[in-house]
């Protein structure tokens, strides 16, 4: 398909199965703008930031694909993490700072940052579980 899955879309999805389709299918990197405008970013740099090379993102934008399996997953994972720290802190704008702040439980890194790595995402996960439990700041 050309264009590929919707963030929005994603967002709003029914089933992880249907998640996970739109991840393999690949995101749009044009809603990925919509998307990283939350985190006061564009999406050029909320990709970067996740890992794409500026200039895949570029090339992806000016041929009107999409992002790669691999780099679409690095963006869910922002999605689902930004969904959780939401829960814990009660309110978007909190996690979002929560985001993009030096954590001490996770040795002064910013979570936003380990989310390009699967063990990065689990370390950002333990801390909000942690968070949620009482047992850590």
């Amino acid at each position: 398909m050309r264009g590929g899955a919707s963030i929005e879309h994603y967002l709003h999805a029914a089933s992880a199965l249907e998640r996970d389709h739109m991840v393999r299918e690949g995101f749009e990197p044009g809603s990925l703008d919509a998307f990283a405008h939350r985190f006061g970013r564009s999406g050029r740099s909320l990709a970067q930031l996740l890992g794409v090379a500026p200039a895949t993102y570029d090339r992806r934008v000016r041929e009107g694909k999409p992002l790669s399996q691999d780099d679409s997953d690095r963006v869910a994972r922002l999605i689902d993490v930004e969904r959780a720290a939401t829960r814990v802190f009660g309110d978007e704008a909190a996690a979002r700072e929560w985001l993009g702040a030096p954590i001490p439980a996770l040795g002064g890194a910013i979570p936003i940052e380990l989310l390009v790595t699967t063990p990065g995402h689990q370390a950002v996960m333990n801390a909000l579980r942690r968070i949620m439990a009482g047992t850590a700041a």
